[in-house]
């Protein structure tokens, strides 16, 4: 299809339309006038409605906040740490006997005991709700 196809095309079916358009305000003069009177008024409060708008001021910059302190400023003293407290060690593969008994603690009954039973809780939490 090439464009004195499409223009012709476009042509058939505007023309078309403008024909309809002419038999309807000829056999319905009463609802044409109403109608062009309607799409009037409406084009006419579109305007005055864009007209009336005010184009919104720039604002201006903010003046910055400027701090003014009646004191120096201070730095909190950080809370000390203990003296064998490290904050990071290089592991090793394997804990040499020193290691063990420096950084190891052997659990007491108490704490195994209720280490097992969060665990069995757990457990029968998740089986519980399977069917």
């Amino acid at each position: 299809m090439d464009f004195s196809e499409l223009k012709e095309n476009i042509n058939e079916k505007f023309s078309d339309l403008s024909e309809r358009l002419i038999n309807f305000c000829q056999e319905n003069k009463k609802l044409a006038i109403a109608a062009g009177a309607f799409i009037l008024l409406l084009f006419t409060g579109l305007i005055v409605l864009t007209a009336s708008i005010e184009k919104k001021k720039k604002k201006q910059p903010e003046k910055p906040y400027v701090l003014e302190l009646s004191e120096t400023l201070q730095i909190p003293e950080s809370p000390e740490l203990p003296k064998d407290y490290n904050i990071s060690r290089r592991t090793k593969e394997k804990w040499d006997e020193s290691e063990t008994d420096e950084w190891f603690t052997v659990p007491s009954d108490t704490e195994i005991d209720s280490l097992a039973n969060s665990n069995d809780n757990m457990i029968n939490e998740i089986v519980g709700a399977a069917p």
